[in-house]
């Protein structure tokens, strides 16, 4: 490492340009840079999390596999809006009740059988259709 001399400072000091004052944002430290996230609805994968009420690991986890809220990355920060946060749950409330009517309708289609008043009447009557076209086929082969 060299080193600098009084009269090198000086030197330095003279030729060196005015730079431009950072905006207030970038002077202010970490935790006051957050804070200003925070006033303009930004929130970080914690209080996202929280506000899910899921795991911070579960949200990561959905934002790299890209099924989870949409996010903004700003440096090295993702940040969600709380407007991302409230759609995606109302896409997930949905997807829920999308989801239930399709299995109550499977349901019901499975309940028809199971609850034939005469079992094995049902049981005669689709053994006899299927010897009535195993025997209409092998009748249609021979032609």
């Amino acid at each position: 490492m060299s080193r600098i001399w009084l009269c090198q400072r000086v030197i330095m000091s003279r030729n060196a340009k005015r730079l431009p004052q950072p905006d207030r944002l970038e002077q202010a430290s970490g935790s006051q840079r957050i804070s200003a996230y925070v006033k303009r609805g930004l929130m970080r994968y914690q209080e996202a999390a929280d506000y899910l009420g899921i795991a911070k690991g579960t949200l990561a986890n959905w934002v790299s596999l890209r099924i989870g809220p949409r996010s903004i990355k700003i440096g090295s920060m993702r940040l969600f809006r709380q407007e991302d946060l409230d759609l995606f749950i109302e896409e997930k409330l949905f997807e829920t009740e999308r989801f239930e009517k399709r299995r109550r309708r499977q349901r019901g289609r499975g309940a028809l059988v199971l609850t034939c008043q005469h079992p094995d009447l049902f049981l005669f009557s689709v053994m006899a259709l299927a010897l009535a076209v195993c025997l209409f086929t092998s009748v249609v082969s021979f032609q």
